[in-house]
């Protein structure tokens, strides 16, 4: 495996901590919820609407007001990949396969 792919992996992965508390801001603004909404909307037809009342709508309003308690587990999370190096893995993998 190429040792650059590995260079990127780490500056991915400090960038990426760096980032906890843009992400907790993120996350909480009102507007998030929206890009949400309208993300999904935009890719699966369905009206705005329908995707507020949902039930994954639901539960990323629940994960909105709940953004302390899901940033250490996001954290934890890509700790994990990093240490086991699935960035840099997954990625060549990904590149290895014929359509």
């Amino acid at each position: 495996m190429s040792a650059l792919i590995h260079v990127y992996q780490e500056k991915w992965f400090r960038h990426t901590m760096r980032a906890k508390s843009k992400w907790l801001a993120m996350v909480k603004k009102a507007e998030s919820f929206d890009a949400y909404v309208k993300g999904i909307a935009s890719v699966t037809g369905l009206p705005e609407d329908v995707i507020r009342a949902s039930f994954p709508a639901k539960n990323w309003a629940d994960f909105q007001a709940n953004a302390d308690k899901y940033v250490e587990i996001w954290m934890r999370k890509i700790q994990e990949a990093h240490a086991k190096r699935k960035w840099a893995e997954n990625y060549i993998r990904a590149f290895k396969t014929t359509a």
